[in-house]
């Protein structure tokens, strides 16, 4: 079996789930165990990105907006390890639309991207994560996010599946407007664990997460303006568990589901080689030393 490419079954499929309460995963994968597993946990959506290397590497997933690397070139080496092991679950490519050297021609590169086994894209990297000054002067000098709805919009005339992440309302109608299928909105660099963000607790965590609400919301409101068929996820910032998560998905109204990255492929990593090695150390020695 081969991961599916078709757009309108992918669709189809995520949204009898929707219809039946269920709600949409899709999760970012930095190496073939990651993506071999979601697979295995029911995931809906497998993403490769440069980020997700890096993260498995164990650095932060900003590494992936350094200059550190083609950010395209490692996501065409990481689809060759994860591809091959995906039997039934899309799989997108996150590309870096503003990369100067990507080809001349972006159809022929995301048909190429497409005859791999790639269903679609995810504007990864991106520079919605960018703020100040550096930002302002990346959009002046062409660099800037409608390089990405641009990309949105010329995978989607391909009939590829577009799961573009957005940052406000603002790019979440450029995005819908584009034709996207599925918007995330991007809560920022998520919480927790030795290379996240820092995590709030307490009384602070409930206020990030009432955040993400608000701020969730007035995006899902900005898609269901221009078009209601849209699928929307959430991910980052505060949502670092699945009890986070759920706290966000059960106060918005027309949110489908989660979109998972460090919270689904770092995290548990960390947590489950910490305590099983600590549970090796702490084992008793019988007989004679």
């Amino acid at each position: 079996m081969a991961p599916p490419t078709d757009r309108d079954e992918i669709l189809r499929h995520l949204r009898s789930q929707i219809a039946a309460g269920i709600p949409i995963l899709g999760s970012g994968a930095g190496i073939g165990l990651s993506a071999k597993f979601v697979e295995s946990g029911g995931g809906d959506l497998i993403i490769i990105y440069n980020s997700g290397r890096f993260r498995m590497a164990g650095r932060g997933s900003l590494a992936g907006l350094m200059p550190y690397g083609n950010a395209n070139d490692i996501m065409l080496e990481m689809a060759k390890e994860i591809l091959p092991i995906i039997q039934h679950t899309p799989v997108l490519a996150g590309i870096c639309a503003s990369d100067p050297y990507l080809p001349p021609s972006l159809p022929s590169y995301l048909r190429h991207l497409k005859s791999l086994g790639l269903c679609g894209v995810q504007n990864f990297p991106t520079v919605g994560l960018i703020d100040g000054q550096f930002r302002a002067h990346l959009e002046q000098t062409g660099m800037g996010y409608d390089l990405e709805v641009n990309l949105v919009k010329e995978a989607r005339a391909l009939e590829m599946l577009t799961t573009p992440y957005v940052f406000n309302p603002e790019e979440a109608k450029k995005m819908a407007k584009a034709g996207a299928d599925i918007i995330v909105a991007h809560m920022g660099l998520t919480t927790g664990g030795s290379i996240g963000a820092a995590k709030a607790v307490g009384e602070k965590r409930e206020k990030a997460l009432d955040d993400c609400v608000e701020r969730v919301q007035a995006i899902r409101d900005a898609v269901q303006g221009v078009n209601p068929q849209i699928i929307v996820l959430c991910h980052g910032g505060a949502m670092a568990t699945p009890k986070d998560a759920g706290y966000v998905l059960g106060r918005t109204k027309g949110v489908h589901g989660f979109y998972g990255a460090s919270s689904i492929e770092r995290l548990p990593v960390e947590n489950a080689v910490t305590e099983v090695t600590r549970a090796f150390k702490g084992l008793k020695m019988g007989g004679r030393r």
